[in-house]
């Protein structure tokens, strides 16, 4: 920390070097902010739980903490599900934090704008429900919070619809809020229940991080049918700090899903679960892999192999209501759910259905009670470590800071030493000189990249189309049936009498062969064509245009642009610069709706020999297989050219910004100048003071 005389000190210079000082003041607030956790004297344990909107967080927690109690409504899905803390207290209550004045006005802006992104469609809804409410929106800003309590959880529970709910009278208002119950699991816990990645306010954004950066352990949740996919990562590259977190969690939520989505390309529930899951395995792996490639290029090596050690958990809600619960205690969707798999048994797996094994099995939490109860266990260690971590990364980064304070100061005192006012013109000449090659570096970067999407872009689109005409090809099975036939031979001989009225059978064998289709066979050419291309497109969006990937190719291209040995820039100001530009980007997210395959071809039976009937297949399968290709091919074309004209209007953005400090560094040398003498000495003075 930064000692109280060193303060003092620094106090007239904070003028001189402002981003330097902000990022001091960032430095100190978050310091000061994990220190007084872990000083507690009882420190909870912080258990932070992150996932997309609808990934089934709130099932999740319910199960997990509650028994299945709907504490946190399972139907809440508020255009932008607030940030809840949940932990222990002598009696229920809750306390809503609504949102800063500014923070609305912020979007009430963005809500008036015609953007198509889901931040802007987040704003209009919140602006929207708080209208139709007919909310005193202004008094309700201005109270800043409330706290309703309760003598029973039951009365808690009719309390939390009209804050959280999806309609909820204040939902929409709610910038944060936290939940208190005497309940024996929460004692020496806190539970971080996050929002998804659509919050208009970027302030939440920081906040939801600032919040999981003071988490033990972190339960990442991805719907198992994403395969934690491109949307899924750009939300832990968003929320996930790259400080704090020990143990994080991979859960696969929501696997029931995978088998009504994939049971009828198998022969039983069994040969479902096997295949399924490793399937999903290798390619959540693939994905966590190139996730934490990038986070470790990024500068953060502790993170990629958090994200390394990671081997999934999958569970299912749903399954584990179906295995522990009786079906009174059962919601409308979780009958209807379980119908589905009634069906589903009925018709492709012979009958056999689930057994309540089965459903434990997938649920998964025997497996997540226990990382849950290990985490606890291990609670005094992992605070232990978190301590002890702290004090060497908090003087790693305060010393990084002195020390970049320390050369600028130098730089600025060598200038003034060495040069006149008149010079100014000709510093000024060299600052231009590297601006331009900042700019120059920006455009190669933005041409580069788009040059390299639009020609990926092109090749995957030639491979859909090529993978197209392989995915309409439906090759004919045979069937060869045996028929075994009877006839009376006759045992007559002429010249015997006896023998013209005796007869005896014989038996003989013909074989039938029968052509024929199966519409399993179209479903799952439909199903493999469209999940080779969507991966392929979520490829591309990685390697190319996601947030992450541009964030480190201009870090990259702008730091190579400036001489970091002398330069007028912190190189961590930079950073902060180019990762804040980015975060105010909307860029498209990659996220192409599946086909219902089984949908598409209900209206044929399951084998078909009629050759009419196989030519209605056919072509049935061309078309769904053309229809899946055309968006793909759409989502391409419309990703491409949105983010590289964002790319374009980013580069122009920090450009001007980058020109901008460079101005305002020139004009407080010119103010320097002025009195040269003094400001030597001052110089002087802060690189004694920063050492």
């Amino acid at each position: 920390m930064i000692k109280p005389h060193f303060s003092t000190q620094f106090v007239g210079y904070r003028t001189d070097f402002p981003a330097l000082f902000a990022a001091l003041d960032a430095w100190q607030k978050d310091a000061e902010t994990r220190r007084r956790r872990l000083s507690l004297a009882e420190t909870p344990l912080s258990i932070g739980v992150i996932g997309q909107v609808k990934a089934g967080k709130s099932s999740f927690l319910n199960q997990l903490l509650f028994k299945g109690e709907p504490l946190l409504p399972e139907a809440a899905t508020p255009q932008t599900a607030n940030l809840t803390r949940i932990r222990f207290g002598a009696t229920p209550a809750f306390t809503a934090r609504f949102y800063a004045p500014e923070d609305w006005r912020e979007i009430e802006q963005l809500a008036a704008t015609p953007d198509a992104g889901d931040g802007a469609a987040a704003a209009r809804g919140l602006v929207q429900d708080a209208r139709a409410h007919g909310l005193d929106v202004a008094a309700l800003l201005a109270q800043g919070s409330v706290t309703r309590t309760a003598a029973t959880l039951e009365e808690l529970l009719a309390i939390l619809p009209d804050y959280v709910a999806a309609k909820g009278r204040y939902t929409a208002l709610v910038a944060d809020s936290e939940i208190t119950l005497p309940l024996p699991q929460l004692e020496g816990i806190e539970i971080v229940d996050t929002p998804g990645l659509n919050d208009p306010v970027l302030s939440r954004t920081e906040k939801t991080r600032d919040y999981l950066a003071q988490c033990d352990v972190v339960f990442l949740l991805s719907r198992a049918s994403q395969n934690f996919d491109a949307s899924d990562q750009a939300l832990v590259a968003k929320q996930l700090p790259a400080k704090g977190v020990k143990r994080l969690i991979f859960v696969a939520s929501q696997f029931d899903s995978v088998f009504l989505d994939e049971g009828y390309n198998h022969a039983s529930f069994a040969e479902c679960e096997n295949r399924q899951r490793a399937r999903l395995r290798q390619h959540i792996a693939d994905n966590l892999e190139r996730l934490a490639a990038r986070r470790e290029q990024q500068g953060y090596p502790e993170v990629a192999t958090l994200l390394r050690g990671i081997e999934p958990v999958f569970a299912s809600s749903y399954a584990y209501v179906f295995a522990t619960q009786p079906e009174a205690r059962w919601s409308a969707e979780q009958r209807h759910t379980w119908q589905l798999f009634e069906d589903l048994a009925q018709d492709a797996w012979g009958g056999v259905r689930p057994s309540a094994d089965d459903w434990r099995r997938i649920a998964g939490f025997d497996e997540l009670h226990a990382a849950f109860a290990q985490a606890r266990a291990d609670k005094e260690a992992i605070l232990a470590a978190q301590r002890e971590n702290l004090e060497a990364e908090l003087a790693k980064t305060l010393r990084e800071h002195l020390e970049n304070l320390h050369a600028q100061a130098e730089e600025r005192l060598n200038f003034l030493k060495n040069n006149e006012l008149g010079d100014l013109e000709q510093h000024a000449a060299r600052t231009q000189k590297r601006l331009d090659a900042i700019a120059e570096a920006l455009q190669r970067y933005v041409h580069a990249q788009t040059d390299q999407a639009r020609k990926k872009s092109r090749n995957l689109l030639r491979e859909a189309e090529e993978a197209a005409q392989r995915a309409q090809r439906l090759d004919e099975r045979t069937e060869v049936t045996k028929h075994r036939r009877a006839v009376e031979v006759s045992d007559a001989v002429w010249y015997k009498p006896w023998t013209w009225f005796s007869s005896h059978t014989e038996h003989y064998t013909e074989t039938e062969t029968t052509s024929y289709l199966l519409v399993a066979d179209a479903v799952e050419n439909l199903n493999q064509y469209f999940g080779q291309m969507r991966r392929n497109l979520l490829a591309l969006f990685d390697d190319l245009i996601a947030p992450a990937a541009i964030s480190a190719g201009l870090r990259r291209e702008l730091l190579q642009a400036i001489d970091t040995q002398r330069s007028d820039f912190d190189p961590r100001a930079l950073r902060a610069l180019i990762e804040t530009a980015i975060a105010q980007l909307d860029l498209p997210k990659m996220d192409v709706p599946a086909p219902n395959a089984h949908a598409l071809f209900e209206g044929f039976s399951s084998k078909i020999t009629s050759y009419s009937e196989m030519a209605r297949l056919r072509a049935q399968l061309e078309e769904a297989v053309a229809q899946s290709r055309d968006a793909l091919v759409q989502q391409v074309e419309s990703a491409v050219a949105a983010t590289c004209a964002q790319l374009d209007t980013l580069a122009r953005e920090l450009q001007a910004t980058l020109s901008r400090n460079l101005q305002e560094e020139l004009d407080h040398l010119r103010a320097q100048m002025q009195n040269k003498a003094h400001e030597i000495e001052r110089m002087q003075t802060l690189i004694v003071t920063s050492q």
